[in-house]
């Protein structure tokens, strides 16, 4: 029996350090969502906290990793209310999919607004108030995403702020300083320093000694260098790999497209890096009112022109707080997935990121083609007319402000962009070898009228990529555009994108305008290159 018992107690020891184990990560896991929901009380409002890519980040993973792991914790024992809870909301859990997705968008942040790995970990981003931090395994998991995307630039710099971090003493939970060694080194072999890539493997082999292949890459490195010194001669100069001056001249391993000038200006207008206005266009720069439909006379329009060629016009105030308010609930509950046309193949695809839990698919900025992609993240819905008095009352305005028929319109189309979300250049208008809305027998669109439903702490810009233009949203206004010739031509210079939303939730609705309803109001021309111009009909100040 005294043998019996001992081995009783040394099983019942074993139970209790597993139990006080098991209870020490839920305590952890408990503190980091009580500081998560300290700092979005501090901030106030939580949209405005979620606004923020690196809060909305930790809220997704600490969803799909953290309360997962609860989950598994929680059935190790009797706790069965918790269990059920969990288990009940088990199928709204983010995905890897889109634990992914969250950080593609942090790095498109980083791409396009020039962020530093040490910014973004931080969050020191504009106009943010409570300031989230990333953690050791937040900044490992984004620098392996980028690893396993065979993204060797962005591999090394989150891996290192890993590395800074672990070394400062920070909690790596989950991370070990062998693996960001490991991701370090392969980094710097594929980038060609076989210096750096054979420092990082002799740490490997510190940790272990008997890590196969940590020794081997220790001596393969250390032979390449060897050779590179061979092949210097007695010169005394070193053949160092080119290495970009800043973190952000080297060109990544990115698609074609976002290798293009075209692209690179995109990035440029988004970050604000606009031309200045000649002094023509200075001169073209005016603002009026319109007077000359009903709805306009006792509340005359105010439009201001922004930009000439193409001609973009603002809509000041054109829609009111509480309609704005009105539009969100009613398209919220229909909010899915944009779909986009594919750059290449100008098919329709699905974004790779999930956002909701249907996906759609938009149109390629490059073939206009429907398909899945990664470069509009975004949810939509539509609305009808019919559907509610103030729908039609917004199309009515549309009509009065813009001059032109809405019998041809289509559906008002309402756009939530949250965590970076964006849509690349494109046009609006379908181009020549593409189906011009066949479908629907209204023709081409003609012009473009977008209403911005929120004011965007920071990026989420509307440019005009070829002609170096950008808006910037402003709650309640409106941006208006002629997407077509006076020929029924595509206007190249209507090219234009939303930029990605750095901080903040952008929200538009868009009204496309048809050709067919327009002859009387907007006849078209033999001048393949004559305009669409905006009338100043009345009261120009």
């Amino acid at each position: 029996l005294v043998s019996r018992e001992k081995e009783l107690q040394e099983a019942l020891k074993r139970y209790v350090e597993v139990e006080e184990s098991r209870l020490a990560q839920i305590k952890k896991f408990l503190a980091k969502v009580d500081t998560a929901h300290e700092l979005a009380t501090k901030y106030g409002d939580i949209g405005g906290f979620l606004g923020h890519p690196v809060n909305s980040f930790a809220l997704i993973k600490r969803f799909h990793k953290g309360w997962s792991r609860m989950e598994e914790l929680a059935l190790k024992d009797t706790s069965e209310v918790f269990v059920e809870t969990l288990t009940k909301h088990k199928d709204q859990f983010p995905s890897q999919e889109d634990v992914d997705g969250a950080i593609t968008a942090l790095l498109r942040l980083q791409d396009t607004y020039r962020l530093t790995p040490d910014v973004i970990s931080t969050g020191r981003l504009p106009k943010v108030r409570a300031v989230p931090m990333m953690t050791v395994s937040d900044t490992f998991d984004i620098g392996r995403s980028a690893y396993l995307s065979n993204d060797m630039f962005y591999t090394k710099a989150w891996m290192e702020v890993a590395l800074e971090k672990i070394k400062k003493g920070e909690d790596s939970e989950d991370v070990k300083l062998f693996d960001v060694y490991d991701h370090l080194a392969f980094a710097e072999y594929q980038r060609g320093n076989f210096k750096k890539a054979l420092n990082y493997s002799e740490e490997m082999v510190k940790i272990d000694p008997t890590h196969t292949r940590a020794t081997d890459n220790v001596a393969y490195f250390g032979s390449e260098i060897a050779k590179q010194t061979k092949k210097r001669g007695d010169t005394g100069t070193s053949r160092r790999t080119k290495s970009p001056s800043s973190t952000f001249k080297k060109l990544k391993e990115r698609e074609y497209f976002h290798r293009t000038k075209a692209f690179q200006n995109y990035e440029k207008l988004c970050r604000g890096e606009v031309r200045s206005l000649t002094k023509w266009e200075q001169g073209q720069m005016s603002c009026w009112q319109i007077r000359d439909d009903p709805l306009t006379v006792l509340k005359p329009g105010r439009i201001e022109r922004v930009f000439v060629k193409p001609e973009v016009l603002i809509f000041r105030n054109f829609i009111t707080d509480s309609e704005i308010k009105r539009i969100k609930e009613l398209a919220t509950p229909r909010l899915k997935r944009a779909t986009v046309k594919d750059p290449v193949t100008g098919e329709l695809i699905f974004a790779n990121y999930r956002i909701s839990k249907r996906r759609a698919t938009i149109q390629h900025p490059v073939t206009g083609k429907l398909e899945f992609a990664n470069y509009r993240i975004s949810k939509s819905g539509w609305l009808r007319d019919e559907e509610d008095e103030l729908v039609k009352r917004i199309s009515y305005r549309v009509q009065a402000y813009s001059g032109l028929n809405m019998t041809t319109s289509e559906d008002l189309q309402v756009v939530n962009y949250g965590i970076g979300g964006h849509y690349e250049p494109h046009y609006d208008f379908a181009r020549d070898g593409e189906d011009k809305f066949t479908s629907l027998g209204t023709g081409n669109r003609i012009a473009t009228f977008l209403s911005y439903l929120s004011d965007v702490e920071a990026g989420g810009g509307t440019v005009f990529t070829r002609v170096g233009a950008t808006v910037w949203p402003q709650k309640g206004d409106a941006a208006f555009w002629y997407n077509l010739k006076r020929s029924g031509d595509g206007d190249s210079s209507t090219r234009h994108a939303a930029c990605p939303v750095l901080v903040g939730s952008k929200w538009v609705a868009n009204k496309w305008i048809h050709e067919v309803g327009q002859e009387f109001r907007k006849p078209c021309s033999v001048d393949r290159n004559a305009l669409f111009k905006a009338t100043t009909r009345s009261l120009k100040h």
